[in-house]
């Protein structure tokens, strides 16, 4: 390297330093223009953004129960935009609308589709829905989009339809949530097209259990109402959608309580025959809970199915008509049944019920009154629905609108025609009831008195007592048993002769002797297999022969009516089936029926056994007795009139006497 002289090299470091600061100034005014090119180059596009086209942003793809199609569209420009929109449905129906959004932004559109048109969109399932966009602000140009839609789908489903109900009356709705975002809807439970109850649901994605509470008169009617419940579920998000499934509900089953054995049932059931094919445990299962929570025998028919062997048996007796067949059946075993019944448990007509009441009265307080238990065969039913009422005068009784009054009779009396028992004994178990239009309700049951104990009255003459011996049985107000004897009907073997006729009268009293209701029925039978037979009575017994007989006497036998063939037979027992003296034959009357206000709020009094002492509180060996006057029938006498003048409750199902 030379080196300068000082002063030399002082100037070229001078000049070094003006030429760099040249450079950086020369760098600098390079970086300003590139900076202002930069600027320039981004603010192009921002005056091109004005012009940006409005558009269809989204469809939604579905149409919910609530008809309502649905689109949006976007504003991009920078100040309000504003058009029509036309959207068109290609199963049907379109819609123009107008719009005006905010600058950039956007705006949801609704059109809600006529009836008719959602119906084709529905029925076909699917649809394309076109929506045709015509800005005029702020500039006019189109837009337009299209989408497939279709029908919105439940997101609630009911997992579960039918559901046991318990004491606390709720109905848990098992249901599943299928939205991603959650389902909210209302839950409307229907009897028929009213509804009973109503709860709303909140419930995020996967199941869900709503509970809904039956109101309490629905949960006591719930047996009959089964089967006409719904369930109706409104959806309002994430879609409005409306759907109804059917509802079972049903009591829940609970255990039956234990359950005593009243004496009809374990002392004085029935027992095979020769005659009968039946075996005595399938008698045993046609039994009801009474009201005392005891089991009773009840009715069955003549012969049935044997489950062991699949073939028909008899029972070799009968008890008369099926009660089932009664208008006011269900009513009356409601009344027979305990308050902690159970629906698996059988209800109905408990036969021997006022005969176990009437042991508890008599060991209570009562030991001078006897006991009293009849057998099973002898309990009968008849049953009489809408019977037009006659007044003393034959004049039929009307309500106030002037239609005809009419009442349904339910009735189950023992009457036994086959042993010396009614010869003297006067007091029969009765369960009656009555159910008028006119509002009249009678369901009682007691012991029936056909007129005195130890006294009968004779076909050949039914004005004349009978002294007869044995009974220890109270004395009765009224009525009397008109019973077939030997003598008379062999004197004149008819019809007539031969007809027995047992005529009731019955109140229900208070203890001061005030009628709360009296009835008056009388129960026939045309071919009793018992006579009353003096010849052979002692001071002690009461002596019966069989009407069969006759025809078989040495001298004088019997060969007419009921008799006609018999002789050329060898002779047979009473109790052989082909003996048409069986009890089958059998009708009835119905007389008075007066009811008055028993003063309690549910119109049962309790009585003791025999209908007397009636009053509001229940008593060891009482019997509940309903008793509700209705707006026509209250004193009014009553003509009689006479039912199953031709029934015969044996004709070819295996009965025979004892019957």
């Amino acid at each position: 390297m030379v080196k300068l002289p000082g002063g030399r090299a002082r100037l070229e470091r001078r000049e070094e330093r003006r030429d760099r600061r040249g450079a950086v100034r020369i760098a600098q005014g390079l970086v300003c223009a590139l900076i202002a090119s930069l600027i320039v180059t981004v603010a192009v596009p921002v005056a091109a953004n004005a012009a940006v086209r409005q558009s269809v942003a989204s469809i939604s793809p579905t149409v919910g129960s609530d008809r309502v199609v649905a689109f949006t569209i976007t504003c991009g420009a920078s100040s309000t935009c504003s058009g029509t929109a036309t959207a068109k449905l290609s199963t049907g129906g379109s819609k123009q609308l107008s719009y005006r959004i905010a600058k950039k932004s956007s705006k949801t559109l609704t059109w809600t589709l006529g009836a008719a048109d959602h119906r084709k969109f529905a029925a076909k399932g699917r649809a394309t829905l076109t929506v045709t966009g015509r800005a005029a602000k702020p500039a006019k140009e189109t837009f337009s989009k299209s989408a497939t839609v279709t029908p919105a789908t439940a997101q609630l489903k009911l997992l579960k339809s039918s559901y046991d109900i318990a004491d606390d009356r709720e109905v848990p709705l098992a249901l599943n949530c299928a939205a991603a975002t959650g389902c909210t809807a209302s839950a409307r439970l229907l009897l028929g097209s009213t509804e009973v109850a109503q709860q709303t649901i909140r419930a995020k994605r996967g199941a869900v259990t709503v509970k809904l509470r039956l109101p309490a008169t629905n949960y006591e009617q719930l047996a009959a109402d089964g089967g006409r419940y719904s369930i109706r579920i409104l959806e309002s998000a994430p879609k409005r959608v409306e759907t109804t499934r059917a509802l079972s509900l049903r009591v829940a089953e609970k255990p039956a309580p234990q359950r005593g054995l009243s004496k009809a049932y374990v002392e004085r059931n029935w027992t095979p025959t020769a005659y009968d094919t039946c075996p005595a445990k399938l008698h045993a299962s046609y039994r009801v809970v009474g009201p005392d929570g005891k089991y009773y025998p009840s009715w069955h028919p003549a012969q049935v199915i044997d489950p062991a062997t699949g073939r028909t048996c008899t029972f070799g007796h009968e008890h008369g008509a099926d009660p089932a067949s009664s208008e006011i059946f269900d009513w009356v075993s409601s009344f027979t049944a305990p308050k902690d019944v159970v629906p698996t448990e059988p209800t109905g007509l408990p036969f021997g019920y006022t005969s176990e009441e009437l042991d508890n009265y008599v060991q209570h307080d009562h030991g001078d009154m006897s006991m009293r238990h009849e057998d099973n065969g002898g309990h009968k039913v008849f049953v009489a629905n809408n019977v037009k009422m006659l007044d003393a005068d034959r004049n039929w009784l009307r309500l106030g609108d002037g239609t005809q009054l009419t009442c349904d009779f339910l009735i189950k009396q023992h009457q036994g025609s086959w042993s010396p028992d009614a010869i003297s004994n006067n007091a029969h178990e009765i369960l009656f009831a009555a159910r008028c239009d006119d509002g009249t309700e009678l369901i009682t049951s007691m012991l029936s008195r056909f007129g005195n104990a130890n006294e009968m009255f004779s076909t050949c003459a039914p004005d004349s007592p009978v002294p007869t011996v044995g009974s220890t049985l109270p004395a009765g107000d009224g009525g009397k048993r008109i019973i077939p004897t030997t003598e008379c009907v062999k004197r004149n073997p008819t019809d007539w002769s031969l007809y027995e006729l047992w005529e009731g009268e019955n109140s229900l009293v208070t203890a001061d002797g005030a009628v709360l209701a009296r009835f008056d029925p009388w129960f026939g039978v045309r071919n009793p297999s018992r006579l009353s037979d003096s010849r052979v009575s002692t001071a002690t017994s009461n002596g019966i022969s069989r009407p069969v007989d006759l025809a078989w006497l040495t001298e004088g036998a019997v060969t007419d009516y009921l008799w006609a063939g018999l002789a050329e037979q060898e002779r047979f027992d009473y109790s052989d089936p082909r003996s048409p003296f069986n009890g089958a034959r059998r009708d009835f009357y119905l007389g008075d029926l007066q009811v008055s206000d028993p003063g309690t709020k549910n119109g049962i009094v309790f009585t003791d056994p025999y209908g007397g002492s009636a009053g509001p509180e229940r008593r060891v060996g009482s019997i509940a007795q309903l008793i509700k006057p209705g707006s026509v029938l209250g004193t009014v006498k009553l003509s009689r009139q006479k039912f199953d003048a031709k029934a015969d409750f044996g004709k070819d199902n295996g009965v025979h006497a004892p019957n």
